[in-house]
């Protein structure tokens, strides 16, 4: 196999810096998105953030953080049980790791899409049940979505690629092969 691409997510400086940037701006859009979702599902329903939705919220965000992971995980363990997957944080970012594995492009393509799918999925049916209040169900959901900036990257990456590359997992990000 011939390497493509090789993308260092976790300890390259400027990509960190560029993801956050534009990790700012996905808020921005997904809160628009989550509010629109809001208002079609309950309708005009002012509400303001309590200080107790605050704190439930700061905590269900590192909740969420660790689901994030562990979906990834999942799908790592899903297609390739044999393999040990890993979990770390560095430079800021969180992450799930199954080193040196290949997986097909499509594969890849669920693992980093899966937690941003599920999570937003959980999120929607716990504010449609009213289990989540809407300024909690926005939140969370907004600030989940631009959290998955990395993922989205290597959704972007691997959209531009022809369907029968291989990425082989790395501790520091992906590599794409041919």
């Amino acid at each position: 196999m011939k390497l493509i691409k090789e993308v260092n997510i976790i300890e390259d400086k400027k990509m960190i810096w560029r993801l956050n940037l534009t990790s700012l701006g996905l808020w921005i859009l997904f809160f628009a998105l989550f509010e629109v979702l809001a208002y079609w599902i309950q309708g005009m329903n002012v509400t303001e953030m309590t200080i107790v939705e605050l704190f439930i919220g700061s905590i269900a965000l590192l909740g969420l953080l660790v689901i994030h992971e562990l979906i990834h995980g999942l799908f790592f363990k899903l297609y390739q049980p044999e393999k040990k997957v890993e979990f770390g944080f560095k430079n800021g970012m969180a992450y799930a790791t199954s080193s040196d594995s290949y997986y097909p492009r499509n594969q890849y393509i669920w693992i980093a899409a899966a937690p941003f799918v599920l999570i937003t999925l959980l999120l929607l049916a716990l504010f449609i049940a009213e289990a989540l209040s809407k300024v909690l169900f926005v939140m969370l959901a907004s600030i989940h979505a631009a959290g998955c900036v990395g993922d989205f990257y290597y959704l972007y990456l691997l959209s531009k690629q022809p369907k029968d590359i291989q990425v082989k997992d790395t501790e520091k990000g992906i590599e794409l092969y041919r």
